[in-house]
């Protein structure tokens, strides 16, 4: 009996052996390929243009460990296996190829898209299959006519080494969880000390928020017929709402350059492979240069990043990279097991979402600790952008929409079965979920709304809140926003409310939002600045007359995916129309005052040619007089064609000269005013170009 217990107990000691060696072996592994995905994400941004990673300092604490416990809990299963099977130089060969499988798929993961990105089966299951295949047979090669010998001279050394190598791995699992609970834990920063002297007396604070992906017909301020936003309602009625705001195109990155710089995307030429120019100067660097603290909150996960240089002058700027879940999600396995995962089993949406009931509540901790003086502060919520899932009990506001139905809905989107899809006319799903997000936003707007008027210098803060774009459902045969320029992607809530404002305002003239550069100098200003006849307070100050160029608004937009431009459109929005104009020659025309939803295209009929010529030639004239130089001419190829305005012309800058007599109001006048400070940044090679081609408008 004592003989068989003490075979049962060596029995017992030489698995616990196999499986301890194996399992901190593959620890040790895990936390080596860790760092060096740490370093990867940290020193070189996984999007191609992007200026800086989108990561945070947490990433060399939160790669390692998840690594590590990765390829720690492999090894334990492995080291399990081979403790009963006894086949142990096999299951070395199987965790030698799994650990270059690993890496294989970090490295065609790495340098690829944003977002969840659908499962790709040669890339991510055939690619890595036959490296584990390849790798497997050669180790098991190699290990069959070695494995004798170096068994012999592995027990010699592994029990000297087992045990350091436990304390190392537990130390460093103690080092990344403190650090990790440390990034975690940081408070909200507070202010910085501006770069100028002290801000003129009385300067106002600025509150600028943009609603991502918020389109004005489905506010109910704007008379949609569900009470969406009964927040922004309410709101409204403290100040200013502009019926008719056009933006300047229809997706993220290039609407906020044109609302921050005061240029069309033509002229400050962000797009979506190349970041905001550091030539024009943006609101935040202008109103630091005078003495503002600058701030932003943004909660797009695209293209509000750091790296997209739309941070560029503010002192400080939280973005999605400073979230433990974005960190998360932008690892190897957090792009391709815990997102696919998340979005499958948990929740059909971003890991990383961050949503505005988040973003407040770093709002609120900034606000305890800003420094006195005026401030810029910026935020841009994302929680209406798709896949429009909101929380309970937001999500059943104006009907129940199920995670089924848009898993099958997104999940079709450019397969095979799209056109099958569209055809059954999802918008009324979609606009539902839409309308349900809407309705948890608007409740979290009016709570920052809420936090503002307690605050000390409540009376003497400008509130804007306006949207980057609207939205599509299905109304032209497409849905989402970037690939069009119909009114349901460019008509956006625009309301300003605080001193100097009148309250209870409604204003119907047509405006563009590219105008809230010239608004926010202007308000900021106090009225006494150059940019007062460019402001959108003109339309408000008594006496106040029109002139010809204020009924004008010039949209643009290279359709997300064309890398040549042969789709480029642009457009001009008039009191009573919507021309536009295709690279292709196509013209579309829309009396929208009488077809707000812009379906009867009237360029063919016999009545409106002399409108459409007229229209044509307002256009030509508007960006010919703009002001240069042309960063994004890929936008002007929509009127470089045979009878028009020649595009090699219209690329010829024009200086600003104030006051003179042939010198009348231009696109692009306010930020002449500013001497242009840096070159471009460099545009994307081809073979970069390609890699951007799936990247998600935000």
């Amino acid at each position: 009996m004592k003989r068989q217990g003490k075979q049962s107990d060596g029995t017992t000691g030489r698995r616990d052996g196999v499986v301890s060696r194996f399992f901190l072996i593959s620890a040790a592994v895990g936390l080596l390929i860790g760092l060096f995905e740490a370093y990867l994400l940290w020193t070189t941004p996984r999007i191609i243009p992007l200026l800086v990673p989108d990561v945070g300092y947490v990433i060399w604490f939160l790669a390692p460990l998840l690594d590590m416990v990765f390829f720690a809990l492999l090894g334990l299963g492995l080291g399990w296996l081979a403790s009963r099977t006894g086949w142990i130089e096999v299951l070395v060969a199987v965790q030698t190829a799994l650990v270059v499988a690993f890496l294989t798929l970090m490295r065609a993961w790495f340098h690829l898209i944003t977002g969840p990105p659908p499962f790709g089966f040669n890339l991510e299951a055939l690619f890595p299959l036959a490296c584990f295949v390849a790798v497997f047979i050669v180790s098991r090669a190699v290990l069959q006519g070695t494995w004798h010998g170096l068994a012999g001279y592995s027990e010699r050394w592994m029990g000297v080494v087992l045990k350091p190598l436990a304390g190392g791995l537990g130390a460093a699992t103690v080092v990344a969880v403190a650090g990790i609970g440390v990034f975690v834990m940081r408070p909200v920063f507070s202010g910085t000390p501006a770069r100028a002297a002290a801000p003129p007396s009385g300067a106002p604070n600025i509150v600028f928020i943009t609603l991502d992906t918020v389109r004005a017909d489905h506010l109910s301020a704007y008379g949609y017929a569900r009470p969406t936003t009964p927040n922004l309602d309410r709101f409204a009625r403290t100040g200013v709402l502009f019926e008719n705001a056009i933006a300047p195109t229809s997706w993220t990155l290039a609407s906020h350059a044109s609302m921050f710089t005061g240029l069309l995307p033509q002229q400050h030429g962000a797009d979506y492979a190349v970041p905001l120019s550091s030539s024009p100067w943006p609101l935040a660097e202008i109103l630091r240069s005078q003495g503002y603290e600058t701030v932003g909150f943004a909660a797009n996960r695209g293209y509000l990043q750091k790296g997209w240089g739309i941070a560029r002058g503010f002192s400080n700027y939280e973005d999605v990279s400073d979230s433990l879940r974005h960190n998360l999600e932008r690892t190897a396995l957090g792009t391709d097991v815990i997102q696919p995962l998340y979005q499958r089993f948990a929740r059909f949406d971003y890991f990383d979402r961050q949503n505005a009931g988040q973003l407040n509540k770093r709002i609120y901790g900034w606000f305890q600790n800003h420094r006195r003086g005026p401030f810029f502060l910026f935020i841009n919520y994302c929680d209406t952008h798709d896949p429009y899932v909101t929380s309970a009990p937001y999500d059943h506001r104006f009907g129940k929409v199920s995670m089924d139905s848009m898993r099958r809905f997104f999940g079709t989107l450019g397969g095979e079965n799209e056109s099958t899809l569209l055809s059954t006319h999802p918008g009324e799903l979609l606009a539902t979920a839409y309308d349900n997000s809407l309705a948890y936003l608007d409740d979290q707007v009016g709570n920052l709304l809420t936090v503002l008027r307690q605050s000390p210098g409540w009376q003497n803060t400008i509130i804007i809140i306006t949207s980057d774009h609207g939205e599509e459902f299905g109304g032209h045969g497409s849905y989402f926003h970037g690939r069009n320029l119909y009114r349901e992607v460019l008509h956006v809530p625009l309301i300003i409310a605080g001193p100097g404002v009148p309250q209870d305002v409604r204003i119907s003239h047509l405006v563009g939002t590219r105008q809230l550069f010239s608004t926010v100098l202007d308000l900021a200003g106090r009225g006494k600045t150059p940019f007062s006849r460019s402001s959108l307070a003109r339309f408000w100050n008594p006496g106040f007359t029109p002139a010809p160029f204020d009924d004008d608004v010039v949209s643009e937009l290279v359709p997300m995916g064309d890398l040549s431009g042969r789709r480029a459109m642009i457009s001009l929005t008039t009191p009573q129309w919507h021309y536009i104009e295709h690279r292709d020659g196509r013209q579309e025309l829309y009396q929208w005052t009488a077809d707000p939803s812009e379906q009867d295209n009237l360029a063919a009929a016999s009545g409106e040619q002399a409108v459409l010529e007229s229209l044509r030639a307002r256009l030509v004239g508007l960006v010919s007089n703009a002001t240069g130089p042309w960063r994004g001419p890929d936008y002007l190829k929509a009127l470089d064609k045979a009878g028009g305005s020649s595009r090699l012309n219209l690329l010829f800058p024009k200086p600003l000269q104030p006051g003179a007599a042939d010198n009348p109001f231009r696109i692009g006048i306010a930020q002449a005013y500013f001497k242009p400070q840096e070159s471009t940044p460099t545009r994307p090679s081809q073979s970069e170009r390609d890699l951007m081609r799936s990247l998600p408008y935000q």
